[in-house]
C-alpha cells in the first residue's frame, strides 16, 4: 500500500510547467458543471478536470496568485462540490481516489490561514471523514487514512474546533480513525497513530475529556488486548529463538 501514499497526480509531468490564470480555472470549473450534469459515467474525464483544478490551484499558492485562485474556488464552493461527488455510490473509484488526493495535497500546501479555516469549516470535511467508502479496498483505504493524517497535521488550539462539536459530543477525525488501529497494513497503523498523538497533544479542556471517555469505551480496553497479543506472540518468538542456537536464529524468531 506504501505505493499508494505517492505520485498523487501520476499524469502530472509535462516537458514544461504549465502556468493557469483565473479564466483557466473558470473554464475548469465549468467543465467540471457539465460533467457532473450530464456525462456522470465519463470517470476518466472529471479525474483530469478535478486534478487540473487542484495543480492550477497549488499552483496559485507557490507563485503567489493564491488569493484569487483560492477566493474563486471558494466563491464558486467547489468543495461542496467535491464532497458531494465523493458520497454518490455510483461514482467510480479513480474519481473517488482522485479526490481524496486532491483535498490532501490542498490541506497540505494551503498557506493562508484564511483559506485553510474555508477548508475545515461549513463541516463539509467532517461530512467526508464520516464517509462510508468500501474500505476493503485498499487503495480507497490508504488515501483516506492519509487524508486523515494530513488534516491531523493542520491540528492546533485553534483548529480543533472545525472537528470537535463539544455541544454534540462528535469528533469524527478521531472516532474514525481508531477504526483502523489494528490494520494489518503497517503504514494504516503508523498514520493512525501519528493522528491520535497529535489529537492527545492539544490542550483543548472539552475535547480532552470526550477523548478520554469515549476511548475508554471504544479504543483503550481493544488496543490493551491488541497489545496483549502482540507480548504473547513476542513471547513465543523468544520461547522458540531459545530452544534454537545460534544468535541470527534468535533474531529471525522475533521478527516473525
Amino acid at each position: 500500500m506504501a505505493g499508494h501514499f505517492f505520485g498523487l497526480f501520476a499524469g502530472a509531468e509535462r516537458a514544461s510547467k504549465p502556468e493557469y490564470s483565473l479564466d483557466r480555472l473558470q473554464s475548469l470549473f465549468n467543465r467540471l458543471q457539465l460533467i457532473k450534469e450530464t456525462d456522470r459515467d465519463n470517470g476518466e474525464h472529471m479525474v483530469e478536470v478535478i486534478r487540473q483544478i487542484t495543480e492550477a490551484l497549488l499552483w496559485g499558492e507557490q507563485n503567489d496568485h493564491h488569493e484569487n485562485f483560492f477566493d474563486y474556488f471558494c466563491e464558486k464552493n467547489i468543495l461542496a462540490d467535491f464532497v458531494r461527488v465523493l458520497g454518490r455510490p455510483g461514482v467510480p473509484k479513480t474519481v473517488k481516489v482522485q479526490l481524496l488526493q486532491t483535498l490532501s495535497m490542498l490541506i497540505q500546501n494551503i498557506r493562508r490561514p484564511t483559506s485553510l479555516y474555508y477548508l475545515m469549516s461549513n463541516n463539509y470535511v467532517n461530512q467526508l471523514i464520516a464517509t462510508q467508502f468500501d474500505f476493503s479496498d485498499e487503495e480507497i483505504l490508504g488515501y483516506y487514512i492519509s487524508f486523515l493524517k494530513s488534516l491531523a497535521l493542520r491540528l492546533n488550539n485553534e483548529t480543533i474546533k472545525f472537528f470537535f462539536n463539544e455541544h454534540s459530543q462528535q469528533f469524527p477525525l478521531y472516532t474514525e480513525a481508531i477504526h483502523f488501529f489494528g490494520h494489518h497494513d503497517q503504514m494504516v497503523r503508523t498514520s493512525v497513530r501519528t493522528l491520535t498523538l497529535q489529537v492527545y497533544s492539544l490542550e483543548e479542556p472539552a475535547m480532552r475529556k470526550f477523548v478520554l471517555e469515549y476511548s475508554a469505551k471504544e479504543y483503550f480496553p481493544s488496543l490493551a488486548a491488541h497489545l496483549r497479543s502482540l507480548w504473547a506472540k513476542l513471547d513465543e518468538a523468544a520461547l522458540r529463538a531459545a530452544a534454537s542456537s545460534g544468535e541470527m536464529a534468535t533474531v529471525a524468531a522475533v521478527q516473525e
